[in-house]
């Protein structure tokens, strides 16, 4: 629990990063979205090889409601992976990775993914919402 006090104290430090990955599924798509508050950038690439890349500095408002999502939906107690019932080569593979001060958490899934927690799904919605208002993907 202390760990946790101490995690959410630090969503108020600026170092703040997450790295996120959508990769396979039935049309082979390819998406990687980060952002780290040392450098204010959010990032982009719709492409595996790195050749298609956007950045951009999001407004303060864009990351202040990055970090209330990671903290509202306590995403440093989900499970590091979330495995689908069956592997089948179609899924789409998708990870977030988050850090904050010295902690950092990935978790792991498909979207045939048993138990999901919505935790996940809105951190993730979140990182959407932003990317889409800040027209960088």
């Amino acid at each position: 629990m202390k760990e946790m006090k101490k995690i959410i104290r630090d969503l108020s430090n600026p170092e703040f990063s997450f790295k996120y990955t959508e990769l396979g599924g039935i049309t082979s798509r390819y998406l990687l979205v980060s952002y780290n508050s040392k450098t204010n950038i959010l990032t982009s690439s719709s492409d595996v090889s790195g050749s298609n890349i956007t950045q951009k500095q999001p407004s303060e408002s864009d990351e202040q409601e990055l970090k209330e999502v990671v903290r509202e939906n306590e995403f440093f107690k989900t499970r590091t992976d979330y495995p689908p019932e069956k592997e089948d080569e179609n899924l789409a593979a998708y990870t977030l990775t988050i850090t904050v001060g010295d902690n950092a958490h990935t978790t792991g899934w498909t979207d045939a993914s048993k138990d999901m927690p919505d935790a996940i799904i809105k951190i993730v919605n979140g990182i959407k919402r932003i990317v889409s208002k800040e027209k960088i993907v």
